[in-house]
């Protein structure tokens, strides 16, 4: 790889700061950064894109290296328009380059698509809208004018910014400057991106380039209204969503970084990706028959790979054999997943077994089992693929098979409920962590349904043939009772479209819920007076 090179491009009466990176041949990403930054605040994409792409990017007018205008007229977006035209001509003559925007670096960029569409091959616009789209919005919205207010409030600080002498004196400050990450003089000079455009916006213009926006979901300042105003004004218009705050090419370097990459390539956006384990037989097997006919590409995964090869036959997905309580084996699995067929958007960790009886009755390897498959299958899972999840950026959801279980306590289900109020608990505590980044969890309650976790299960403290004798009996019970497991998957759908936390499933589970939450000790007595049954 070729090493920085710096050089100074003229435009008009200015001399431009720019950097290049990569090497000189390969496809040309410029990159536009906005207020109050430096080029600099793309060091992180820079890294990741540079491999693939001759980099560009350089100082707008008044900030890092290059310079600022004698008059406020200096700072007009058409102006910067210019400024990037000039600095295209420069380092790609005769050759189309791909765009990169961020605040003010898109706004400006918005004009150069439009003036000058012949530069420019793509146009990735993050947190930056078009002042003629959203003036054109505005217009189009006049008789809503609630709509319209909800929208301008999140930009309340540009009246501030256009007050004379204040916000230079705040500027001083070295707690705002190291707040905002910035010097002082961008900081002064940015106030005339303000105070030259806003309430002069340019007529807006259809954008003849594809363009991608990049919806950044905790962006204080510019929404998703701003983002819909280009609707009209653009015909090849794709949008994607980060959840990261307004300076993504900071915080989240790579997800950006990717999102570029994909767009400058083409990538087709690919089907939902549904992870879920357990999904040999019952509950799993339902629930990925479910996402298949919701449009999703299912990937399932048991413990008995005939059973997971099954299934992935019926939805057309893949499978993959593994025990979720080896941990490293579920890691493995993990990163063959990502690395087939990417990060997935659901995860179910479902993976199930039910040992009952007594509590004295149950044996310390009885103990072991039920916790390593339904508790620490579940962590595995869930640290398998959640931090995948975070690392993308683009939120994603998790689901957890809890049980009625979690808050109907039971005699004859001491091991087995234990470890379902902790996956319960687990669901609720994981779903205030990860809620930043845009990430839903679901814990699906089930009560009596009919599935074959009937035929495997373990009773304490009996022999074989008296264990054969329950299991028939509760089978037939269970199949007597008609609820059968695609019912629960299509409460696991609804509860990841609808980011539902605790959803119980089945009438006895919903009255359990409410009645835990009522009266508990009334919930006790009604789980002593059940002692023989157990419920999935």
């Amino acid at each position: 790889m070729e090493p920085v090179r710096e050089r100074s491009v003229v435009a008009g009466d200015l001399r431009l700061r720019v950097l290049e990176e990569g090497e000189a041949g390969a496809p040309v990403v410029v990159l536009v950064h906005g207020f109050p930054d430096t080029s600099a605040v793309w060091d992180g994409v820079v890294a990741g894109l540079v491999g693939r792409f001759h980099v560009v990017r350089y100082d707008t007018r008044g900030s890092g290296g290059s310079r600022r205008p004698a008059e406020l007229s200096g700072y007009r977006v058409e102006r910067l328009g210019e400024d990037l035209a000039a600095v295209v001509r420069a380092v790609a003559p005769g050759r189309k380059v791909h765009l990169v925007g961020h605040d003010w670096g898109s706004t400006q960029a918005w004009v150069a698509v439009e003036r000058y569409p012949e530069l420019f091959a793509s146009f990735t616009s993050i947190s930056g809208p078009s002042l003629g789209h959203v003036s054109d919005w505005v217009r189009r919205n006049r008789r809503h004018p609630v709509k319209v207010l909800n929208l301008l409030r999140h930009s309340w600080y540009i009246a501030g910014f256009r007050v004379p002498v204040v916000p230079e004196l705040v500027w001083r400050s070295r707690t705002v400057r190291r707040l905002l990450r910035a010097q002082h003089r961008e900081l002064v000079n940015g106030l005339g991106l303000y105070r030259a455009n806003v309430g002069k916006s340019p007529e807006p213009v259809t954008v003849s380039v594809p363009v991608l926006q990049v919806e950044l979901r905790r962006d204080p300042f510019v929404k998703a209204g701003h983002l819909d105003a280009a609707e009209p004004w653009v015909p090849e218009l794709t949008r994607r969503s980060l959840h990261a705050s307004h300076w993504a090419p900071r915080t989240h370097p790579a997800a950006v970084a990717r999102m570029i990459t994909e767009f400058v390539d083409g990538t087709p956006a690919r089907r939902e990706l549904v992870v879920i384990t357990g999904a040999g037989s019952g509950i799993g097997r339902a629930t990925a028959l479910a996402f298949a006919v919701d449009g999703a590409e299912v990937l399932a995964l048991d413990v008995d790979g005939e059973a997971a090869a099954r299934t992935a036959r019926e939805v057309r997905g893949h499978a993959y054999e593994v025990d979720v309580a080896d941990g490293a084996a579920v890691h493995a699995v993990a990163e063959r997943i990502r690395a087939e067929h990417g990060v997935p958007d659901v995860v179910m960790a479902n993976a199930g077994v039910v040992v009952a009886g007594a509590f004295l009755d149950t044996s310390e390897a009885d103990w072991r089992r039920v916790v390593d498959v339904n508790l620490w299958g579940v962590v595995h899972t869930v640290r398998a693929f959640l931090p995948l999840q975070v690392e993308r950026g683009e939120g994603g959801h998790v689901v957890v098979t809890a049980s009625m279980a979690s808050y109907f306590p039971s005699k004859a289900l001491p091991a087995y409920s234990a470890t379902k109020a902790a996956v319960l608990m687990l669901a609720e505590c994981l779903a205030e962590e990860v809620k930043p980044n845009g990430i839903g969890v679901s814990a699906i309650c089930p009560g009596i349904v009919h599935t074959d976790i009937t035929r495997s299960a373990t009773f304490a403290g009996v022999d074989a043939d008296t264990e054969r004798v329950k299991r028939d009996a509760v089978t037939r019970t269970y199949q007597l009772r008609g609820y059968g497991p695609e019912r629960v998957a299509t409460a696991v759908v609804r509860a990841v479209r609808q980011n539902r936390l605790v959803v119980a499933v089945t009438p006895e589970s919903r009255l359990a819920r409410f009645g835990s939450r009522l009266s508990p000790k009334a919930v006790r007595v009604l789980g002593r007076l059940a002692g023989p049954t157990w419920r999935q």
